[in-house]
């Protein structure tokens, strides 16, 4: 049973710890960020060593598929809590039934008394908190039923969980685009040429998205007749999603509870930004060339593929981007130090991420590029500035 339940329990116990500080108030709104550390990036680096390299057979595929529809509903959960926790008034009388039923249990603690005595930090932390859950959760669940094009109602509810942090262009460019032109330089804007930093992807790479996802949505249209900006276009459904998951939480808790969401909503893309950015940095394809488990770096480390869906299995994924998660397989792929939640963290540190980079980069070209790709790599690492490339 282990085989499905550790793709479910780390977010069980997360949603779980994040909405007992809610409640508790003060300084335990915090406990959303300290779990991530303590348990993401600390579990990695403690399990730094252990690797996950088993590809188990499995003969009840919808337990995974409960697990994952059971982790979107916490995301839903604990983002009313949040809303809950700083709005002017007991949100459906949610306060009052936590305190009956700590009474009833015993436990002198009053939820409603410790919500409106939260200050500044204690908001802050709330919105943080939230962040880091669906920007690492939510962005593994997400992209996982994001990816079953053929299953309608995986889709949606994949969509809409992305909504929560507005992720709206995803769903379209990453399916459609990335997935297309990995490794692309200049056609994919999520596979960064060396020498880019973090913050330049950040800023110009996000534009380059957003042009994407509207142009496949505008050749998709246009072949089928149809006007790109009508409501056919799934990038303004998208939009639409988002602006009413705005509209709800503004009417739940009001600018207050906006300004949660808002750092919440950025948070989650600070997040999912680095993964894109240091798992696909400066790896090339030539064009017309198959997709393969070389093409994008990858984690077989285990906490942190139980925190992101198997994600770090990236390569095979990117190989066969049909299967389920708990079906990518392990193989010898391009690897990085950390599990993928610590390289992450790093891809926002210039010196650390360059530390751990440039090793990675060297060991693929020795190990893992064509002599064709070889010599564009060579003239990519001249380009970049980067001493120890070009050595």
């Amino acid at each position: 049973m282990w085989k499905y339940l550790r793709f479910g329990y780390i977010h069980w116990i997360w949603s779980s710890f994040l909405v007992t500080g809610l409640l508790a108030g003060g300084p335990w709104t915090w406990t959303g960020v300290a779990f991530l550390f303590i348990f993401g990036v600390g579990g990695e680096i403690v399990t730094k060593n252990w690797r996950d390299e088993t590809n188990p057979e499995y003969r009840f595929p919808i337990i995974h598929d409960l697990i994952i529809y059971s982790v979107v509903a916490c995301h839903f959960f604990v983002l009313f809590v949040a809303l809950w926790a700083v709005s002017s008034v007991d949100l459906l009388g949610y306060g009052a039934f936590v305190n009956s039923y700590l009474s009833a249990i015993g436990l002198e603690h009053n939820v409603l008394v410790a919500k409106d005595a939260n200050g500044l930090i204690s908001l802050i932390g709330i919105g943080i908190s939230l962040g880091a859950l669906l920007g690492v959760s939510g962005t593994g669940s997400c992209h996982e039923l994001t990816h079953r094009v053929n299953s309608p109602f995986d889709l949606w509810l994949g969509r809409w969980d992305f909504a929560l942090s507005f992720g709206t262009n995803f769903a379209t460019e990453h399916v459609y685009g990335h997935h297309k032109n990995l490794g692309l330089v200049g056609r994919d804007p999520v596979s960064p040429k060396r020498g880019t930093g973090f913050y330049t992807f950040l800023t110009d790479g996000q534009l380059e998205q957003w042009r994407n996802g509207f142009g496949i949505e505008k050749t998709r249209l246009e072949a089928a007749g149809k006007n790109s900006l009508s409501i056919h276009n799934r990038v303004i459904h998208a939009w639409l999603r988002g602006g009413l998951v705005i509209s709800l939480v503004f009417l739940a808790s009001g600018w207050i509870g906006f300004g949660i969401w808002f750092i919440s909503a950025l948070v989650s893309k600070y997040i999912l930004e680095g993964l894109n950015f240091f798992s696909h940095y400066g790896l090339i394809r030539l064009d017309g060339e198959p997709i393969t488990s070389r093409n994008t770096f990858s984690s077989c480390n285990p906490v942190g593929n139980y925190f992101t869906f198997n994600l770090g299995r990236h390569g095979t994924h990117h190989e066969s981007a049909h299967l389920p998660h708990y079906k990518f397989q392990w193989k010898p792929m391009p690897e990085s130090p950390y599990g993928y939640i610590t390289m992450t963290l790093i891809s926002w540190i210039p010196f650390w991420f360059w530390k751990e980079m440039i090793p990675m980069l060297r060991d693929w070209d020795e190990k893992w590029a064509t002599q064709a790709e070889f010599e564009i790599i060579s003239e990519h690492n001249r380009e970049s500035g980067i001493e120890q490339l070009m050595t």
